[in-house]
Formats: structure tokens, C-alpha cells, sequence
């Protein structure tokens, strides 16, 4: 009793944050962000699911850091089940994220199940026995509709967390209010210029209607109407915390707030809260594979020799794309560290050449997580191929490392075009078309191993020669990919843009 009373005396605003279990490059961020709040003086409870809590935990509680350690009991995990089972999903650990799911039938089930999660959520966060000490603000994950409803009954601000940058949101915001893409709604291949952008946006972003975010293809199958519950969330939350930086989208932030009406407060790169700690899934990786990874770059001598590849925790190609992929990288002059995600699942005779034919010298194949933030660090990588999701992105820029884009699904087609055509920190690889993943439910590009690849091993090469160029090309790509990393850390020290907007939300939370 008298621990609840102090915990209620407790002068310091308390964030309840809500990740969205859409995956690892969901979950990390916002826990990431619980990190930058408690370190500026705010109290903190992240609620997660059991299967991902530990992960939450272990990054709670790795002190590497770059800004000020949160002090001692200054961030709380609370796991709160999740109902799988009772929603008809395999009553199994990997159905608490969506991104594990075995099957597009699954995801209605998923989405139901979160709808009674955010109900225990309510319960945990109304009893005073539970939580103690009041909350003040609510920061959810996109999908988690049902904690505004929890914030207004609890008399605080609702935040959401997209997980992506504020020019894709900007460019969401503009697509909603304009409707270009409405023109000719069975042609995916009709070219969208989104309106209403200004330079230096203006010239650059022209998409098919299959690149738009899942918002607007209709080929996309999310469950129980999802998109739709998503856009009225936007509409209705007191504000947006994105994770990026004032000085990276040329002014997106500003922008999206004047078109939403809304705060948009940009506290990025929130990887920077962590500076040489493995990044890791303890559920998908030991810490000796990632002591292998790194043992493996500190033994090559030249600095920007490494390529590093890597599509996301979600991101899985087709074997015959994978192929030709594999192809490029066994053939290119450059060491390789090449993360294949779903591996295992691949054809048999796709997995015998992926153990077969890669000289461990010659490129190092990761099946799995990897310590990424720790990678793109090092000092022999020159370049990142990449899916462009948006963690990923920041990760490379507040590394510095210039990027080939090589965009799946979602918003990744408008975060390519920020990379290349307005940042000049990356070459696009050429894909026009996204790849198939749990949420379009088969009816993308067919689905399954006869999908054929639509990126060849020689334009995969081209991409690569670009990237790692030499010449004047490639020396202006990583001196302003240089600049970025610059701005991206004094954006966070004391005083720089992120770290004085994190101090306004926690001021607006108290």
C-alpha cells in the first residue's frame, strides 16, 4: 500500500505505450521511444504480449546508450495476453505477431483477437491496483483502434505510432484528401501523381496504383475492414509521434501537421538510443550468431567493402527472386553479409543451393535476425540493399550508409523515392511491383514457389556497381549520406530538434 501511495504522489508524467504487434520493426521502435521518455523524466509502462515481452525487456534493460540512461524503475513491461486461441488462431507463441502468421486466413482471426487484447488492455489500465500510478498520455501502434476510446476514458491525449516517416504519412494525408488514384480503379498499373506536394516533392513522386500503400490497392485483403478502422484512428488521435528528425523530410513534419490539424511530434532516430547492443530477438537469434556476424566483419581489412542485404523481418521474396538475388551476390567483387528471411521454408533444392553455393569468406548468409544497427555501423560496410522500410531506412542514415532500394509492399515505393530522388543518398534497383506478404492474401502476384522473378541477376548487379561507385557519383551519395548521419545525432543530443520535441510531449503530458 504505501509503494502504490508514493507511485501515486509520482510528480512525473507516466506514458502508457501500446506497441502494435505487426512485427519486430514495430515492437523495437516504440520501445526505443519508452527509452528517450524515461530518459528525459517520464515514467513509463509498455504493454506487451508474453511472446514479446522479452524482447521489450532486454532492450529495457541493455544501459548501452547513447543519451542519458533512464534511472532505475523508470520503465515498466507489462505482458497482457493475447487471445489467440480464442480467436480461432494455432494457440502457439508465433501467432502474437502478425508478421509470423502462417496464413492470409489467419489475419481476420488476428485482428479480431487484438480487438479483445486492447479490451484487457482497458481493464489493466482502469484498475487502480494494476497500475498505480495514473496515466497521463497513451501512445498506440496504428492498429491498436481501440485505445482511443481507453485515452478518452482515462481523460489523456491518444498518440499514434505509424512506424512510418512523415513524408509517407504526408503523402497518406494527400491521397485520402485527393483521391488521384480513384481515376481507374481496376488498373494497377495507372500512374498516381499525388497532388498537392511541393518541391522538392513534387517531380519525384509518381507510382503505380499497385506501388500505394495498402490504404488504397484493392488487391490488399486485411481483415475485418482494418484499413478503414485505421484512417478514422488517424483522424480522431490529439497527435502523431513519428520517428524521424526535423531536418531529414524537407519540412514533411510541418506539412503533415498543417494538413491534419494535429501535433506532429518527430523524436528520431530513436535507434540512436542504443549504440553498440546486438539488436536482437532473443526468440530468433543466440547472441553467438550475432558475435559470428560482427567477428566476421572485424576480419576484413577494407573499409566500405561489405555490401550488406537485408529486406526486414517481413519481408519474404519468391524462390525464383531469391535465385537471382543469390546469383548477383555470389558474382559481385564485394564481401556480402546477406540476411535470408524464411529460409527454411524455401524449396528443398533452393535451400541446397543456398548452402551450397556461397564461400563463407565471400559473402556470410544470416538466417534470421541480425544485429543490424550494429552492421550498418561498422566500418567496412559501404552499402545497404535494402526493402526501405522505414526503420530500416533511418537505421542506414543515422549510419551514413547510402542505400539500393529495393521496395516489397506498404508505404516502401514513397520511402524509395525520398531515398533516391529527394535525399540523393541511394539507387533504385527497379522494381515495380510489390511482393506478396500475409496481408494481400494471395492476390498480388500469384503467391508461392511459381512466382517468376521480376528482377534478373545482371540488373540486381548494375544496382550494386552504383552503389558501391567509386567515382563521383558514389562519393557525392555517401557525402551527403555523411551529412544526414550528422544531423540524425545532434538531433538527439541535448538541444538538437528531437530531443527538444521529446521534452514538448512529455511538457503537453503533464
Amino acid at each position: 500500500m504505501e509503494r502504490a501511495t508514493q507511485q501515486q504522489d509520482d510528480p512525473r508524467p507516466h506514458f502508457v505505450l501500446v506497441p502494435w504487434q505487426g512485427g519486430i520493426s514495430h515492437i523495437i521502435p516504440m520501445t526505443d521511444i519508452g527509452r528517450l521518455l524515461a530518459s528525459h523524466g517520464a515514467a513509463v509502462t509498455i504493454i506487451t504480449t508474453p511472446a514479446n515481452a522479452p524482447l521489450v525487456q532486454s532492450r529495457v534493460d541493455d544501459d548501452d546508450d547513447l543519451v542519458t540512461t533512464p534511472p532505475e524503475g523508470a520503465i515498466t513491461v507489462t505482458a497482457i495476453p493475447f487471445p489467440a486461441a480464442e480467436a480461432g488462431l494455432p494457440p502457439d507463441d508465433g501467432c502474437e505477431r502478425l508478421d509470423l502468421l502462417r496464413s492470409p486466413a489467419d489475419v481476420p482471426r488476428f485482428f479480431a483477437a487484438n480487438r479483445h487484447f486492447g479490451e484487457a488492455v482497458a481493464s489493466y489500465c482502469r484498475a487502480g491496483e494494476a497500475m498505480p500510478r495514473r496515466p497521463s498520455c497513451v501512445v498506440a501502434g496504428m492498429c491498436h483502434t481501440w485505445a482511443l476510446g481507453m485515452a478518452r476514458e482515462l481523460a489523456v491525449p491518444c498518440y499514434i505510432f505509424h512506424g512510418f516517416g512523415a513524408f509517407a504519412l504526408l503523402c497518406i494525408e494527400y491521397l485520402y484528401k485527393h483521391r488521384p488514384h480513384e481515376a481507374a480503379d481496376d488498373d494497377d498499373g495507372l500512374v498516381v501523381n499525388i497532388p498537392a506536394l511541393p518541391a522538392p516533392f513534387d517531380d519525384c513522386c509518381r507510382l503505380s496504383r499497385a506501388q500505394l500503400p495498402p490504404h488504397f490497392a484493392p488487391s490488399t485483403a486485411v481483415g475485418g475492414g482494418a484499413m478503414q478502422e485505421i484512417r478514422e484512428f488517424d483522424v480522431a488521435v490529439d497527435g502523431v509521434v513519428v520517428n524521424t528528425f526535423d531536418e531529414l523530410e524537407h519540412g514533411s513534419c510541418e506539412l503533415l501537421a498543417a494538413a491534419t490539424g494535429k501535433a506532429v511530434v518527430a523524436v528520431g532516430p530513436v535507434s540512436l538510443c542504443r549504440r553498440r547492443s546486438p539488436d536482437l530477438d532473443p526468440q530468433a537469434m543466440a547472441d553467438d550468431d550475432a558475435r559470428r556476424v560482427m567477428e566476421w566483419l572485424d576480419a576484413k581489412e577494407t573499409t566500405r567493402s561489405v555490401v550488406y542485404v537485408s529486406f526486414g523481418s517481413a519481408g519474404c521474396m519468391p524462390p525464383a527472386q531469391v535465385r537471382q538475388l543469390g546469383m548477383a551476390l555470389a558474382s559481385c567483387p564485394w564481401h556480402v553479409v546477406w540476411v535470408v528471411k524464411g529460409a527454411d521454408a524455401m524449396p528443398g533444392d533452393v535451400k541446397k543451393w543456398l548452402s551450397e553455393s556461397f564461400d563463407s569468406d565471400k559473402c556470410l548468409v544470416v538466417r534470421g535476425w541480425a544485429p543490424q544497427v550494429a552492421i550498418l555501423a561498422h566500418r567496412t560496410v559501404g552499402g545497404f540493399l535494402t526493402h526501405c522500410g522505414w526503420g530500416s531506412t533511418l537505421e542506414a542514415i543515422a549510419a551514413g550508409v547510402p542505400m539500393a532500394t529495393w521496395p516489397l509492399f506498404a508505404e516502401q515505393f514513397l520511402n524509395e523515392r525520398l531515398i533516391v530522388d529527394v535525399l540523393g543518398v541511394g539507387v533504385s534497383v527497379g522494381v515495380t511491383r510489390p511482393t506478396e506478404n500475409v496481408l494481400s492474401a494471395g492476390k498480388l502476384n500469384g503467391g508461392g514457389a511459381d512466382v517468376e522473378a521480376e528482377v534478373g541477376m545482371e540488373q540486381v548487379m548494375k544496382a550494386l556497381e552504383r552503389l558501391m561507385d567509386e567515382g563521383d557519383e558514389g562519393e557525392q551519395r555517401r557525402k551527403k549520406a555523411q551529412e544526414l548521419k550528422a544531423k540524425a545525432n545532434g538531433a538527439l543530443e541535448k538541444g538538437g530538434s528531437s530531443y527538444m520535441n521529446l521534452e514538448k510531449l512529455i511538457q503537453c503530458a503533464s
